[in-house]
């Protein structure tokens, strides 16, 4: 069985606690499991995947260096609208760490302060034998109803990221988990590999349509009373999937 997890944050080290709980996270997961990248054979028994979105300079100077030093594998997906260019270099890493998870994405925010890996730290990375680098399209849009922008997203963002680092992506992220017949076609045709999201677990290795597990920022701890109607329920649904999660695992 293979798990394909996925840690969907551009910023990891605005809360270094947080940050201690992740690597703590990745080194139990890299004790207990086979880690695994696309096109690699996986073992008997459970395999693992981890995916990071988005390809921020964050990652690239909080993450990246972990994983090396752990000598755990992880595709990293890359919207290559957000690349800026090698003068990223030249700003204090502070002020691209600066803006809020929200707001990365804006124009003005992500042209001023480049929060995202410019061009040589995507090629530092895609040399790395534990770094693989997956398109998440071109700017992060919704692919569903075959939109106008359906070829841009899939084909455009593959050439650059080749472009770039000399090599082709063999896997594409789909955004937001959208996708149709059409745009899950198109993905086929140019990619060995496609990724959804979704809180959801695949039984069979395929070359498409694997789901990931999204691993949130903020995992709920035990409710108390004081603590609002909205948190209780979510609390309950999330218990309720990982219980269920468990219990679709072989036993080891």
């Amino acid at each position: 069985m293979l798990i394909v997890l996925a840690f969907r944050q551009v910023f990891f080290s605005h809360s270094r606690s947080q940050l201690d709980r992740l690597k703590n996270y990745l080194r139990l997961l890299k004790q207990n499991f086979a880690i695994t990248l696309p096109k690699e054979r996986t073992s008997k028994g459970h395999s693992l995947m981890l995916t990071f979105d988005f390809a921020s300079f964050d990652f690239y100077t909080n993450i990246f260096p972990f994983l090396e030093e752990q000598k755990i594998p992880a595709v990293v997906g890359v919207a290559s609208r957000y690349i800026p260019s090698n003068a990223a270099q030249d700003l204090h890493p502070s002020h691209r760490l600066k803006p809020s998870e929200t707001l990365a994405f804006q124009d003005e925010i992500f042209s001023n302060y480049m929060p995202f890996c410019c061009q040589n730290e995507l090629i530092e990375m895609a040399k790395s034998p534990y770094i693989q680098l997956a398109s998440s399209g071109f700017a992060i849009r919704n692919l569903m109803n075959n939109p106008p922008y359906l070829t841009t997203e899939i084909l455009l963002s593959r050439h650059h990221i080749e472009t770039i680092t000399g090599a082709k992506p063999l896997a594409f992220l789909f955004p937001f988990g959208k996708s149709d017949p059409t745009s899950r076609k198109l993905a086929a045709d140019h990619y060995p590999y496609s990724f959804l999201l979704g809180n959801t677990i695949n039984r069979k290795l395929k070359t498409h349509n694997i789901y990931r597990l999204d691993i949130k920022p903020m995992q709920y701890v035990c409710p108390s009373l004081f603590q609002s109607s909205r948190y209780l329920k979510n609390w309950i649904k999330e218990k309720s999937k990982q219980l269920y999660l468990k219990k679709q695992l072989p036993k080891r």
